[in-house]
């Protein structure tokens, strides 16, 4: 029984995120630098790692996947509002409709209002709308970054530069697949890049200063991501000059940032039964439809 909700579970993720893609149009989540890294040593964690860090466990995977997913679906829009209940975020992530999956997402909701990410408007007798704050965890009304950065000047213009996470980490089912590390490092290894294909090297010291991130996180997450083909481990000779010691060598990462598009966790063997989509449903008590929801997001993608 437990396999077959597993399965279900799966099949549900993928229905919901192809639903969510086709209402959204968003081919990708744009995250911000900020929300990655540190912007300058004098600076305290950043969102990144004080997602994953904020009570330990699954929650901070659970509260970082939550908040990339509205990342994603805000795309291209200012001062988002979601109306969906915890149930709707809950398949998405591929926790499927038990109640723990529910009453996972409901603690991550309310961590993220705690700490300025969101804010939830609270409805009598109808689930709390989520306003989405901004990724750099300031507090402030969440600004798209493509479109902030489009009229910023030369001074602001390096608080909106971000990445971006393909729309595969949904669709393919890997929000459900990866681990709360291994998605983080995906992040880190796009913000290292700066959009250019090169290699990467990242030693323990800039995952714990830059980052926030601990080695066994950095170690984690680098691992489930080689063992998923997701990056690809080799070796590259540490130079030191004129002395350099031939047989030091330093791991180096090359991501390809078309894998979650491209590759695919293993397929569900066990047919799930048919479910209504989340996104189907009146998205709140005055029964305005998905299309009212949505048609703010459908002008801007």
């Amino acid at each position: 029984m437990a396999a077959e909700a597993e399965v279900a579970a799966k099949h549900a993720q993928r229905s919901a995120a192809q639903q969510a893609l086709q209402i959204s149009h968003a081919r990708s989540a744009a995250v911000r630098y900020r929300f990655i890294a540190r912007g300058g040593p004098e600076e305290g964690a950043p969102p990144l790692a004080r997602l994953l860090r904020g009570g330990g466990g699954r929650g901070g995977a659970a509260r970082l996947k939550l908040y990339l997913s509205m990342l994603w679906l805000a795309r291209n829009e200012n001062r988002p509002l979601f109306q969906h209940p915890a149930l709707t975020w809950s398949l998405l992530l591929g926790y499927g409709s038990a109640d723990a999956g529910v009453r996972r997402v409901q603690e991550a909701l309310r961590w993220l209002d705690r700490e300025a990410f969101i804010s939830l408007e609270r409805r009598q007798g109808a689930s709390s709308a989520v306003r989405l704050l901004s990724d750099a965890g300031t507090g402030r009304p969440y600004l798209a970054p493509g479109i902030a950065i489009k009229t910023a000047n030369k001074a602001q213009r390096e608080e909106h530069l971000y990445v971006q996470l393909p729309s595969g980490l949904w669709t393919n089912g890997w929000i459900s697949e990866l681990s709360g590390a291994a998605i983080a490092m995906y992040l880190v290894l796009l913000h290292e890049r700066r959009g250019e294909q090169k290699q990467v090297w990242l030693s323990p010291r800039i995952g714990r200063e830059q980052y926030g991130l601990s080695d066994e996180t950095r170690r984690k997450g680098l691992t489930e991501l080689s063992g998923h083909e997701l990056i690809k481990v080799s070796k590259r000779p540490l130079h030191q000059g004129l002395f350099e010691d031939p047989l030091r060598t330093r791991h180096v990462y090359d991501l390809n940032p078309d894998a979650l598009d491209q590759l695919d966790p293993e397929q569900p063997s066990v047919s799930a039964p048919t479910r209504v989509s989340p996104f189907s449903q009146p998205a709140s008590p005055f029964g305005d439809g998905p299309e009212s929801v949505w048609e703010s997001r459908l002008r801007d993608l």
